[in-house]
């Protein structure tokens, strides 16, 4: 179990607290969330979008919801487009394809966070590799994000 360099970093810097959960290897969200015995509603998973204009943003979500494209594109002003991995792997090099931590600013990514994450107490996420889960208070996690932009885009998966 590891966590990526810049989401270390990142933590540290803003004097984070926080637990670390090892669990079984695991290859999507909603199964580290099995795995790890966390509820998938409280596990916050990325995703990346692209302006085809070369600006990226880090929509994040629940496991249990999927980004709607039309309600991120009304709600930012701009057109969006689903990024594949392998367009943006390299800009997450510390990290196992797939199991990017969920926190835009320690990657310098603009960041748009679902309103349904606000209400939550707590809030688990990948931390860079695939056998390891973050978890702090959705207000600690709220903080590391202070320019993100909030509202309601995701849909149930």
């Amino acid at each position: 179990m590891t966590m990526a360099n810049r989401l270390q970093s990142y933590l540290a810097d803003n004097h984070t607290s926080y637990d670390m959960l090892q669990h079984d290897l695991s290859m999507t969200t909603r199964e580290a969330a099995r795995r790890a015995g966390v509820p998938p509603h409280l596990m916050a998973k990325p995703v990346i979008l692209d302006d085809f204009q070369g600006h990226w943003l880090m929509a994040v979500v629940p496991a249990t919801r999927q980004v709607n494209l039309n309600k991120v594109n009304k709600l930012t002003k701009r057109h969006w487009r689903l990024v594949h991995e392998s367009e943006f792997s390299s800009r997450f090099n510390d990290c196992a394809l797939g199991a990017i931590p969920p926190v835009g600013t320690a990657f310098e990514m603009d960041t748009l966070i679902d309103q349904s994450l606000t209400g939550v107490k707590d809030v688990y996420f990948e931390s860079g590799d695939h056998e390891g889960l973050v978890h702090m208070s959705s207000e600690q996690f709220l903080q590391l994000m202070p320019t993100a932009q909030h509202g309601f885009f995701s849909e149930s998966a």
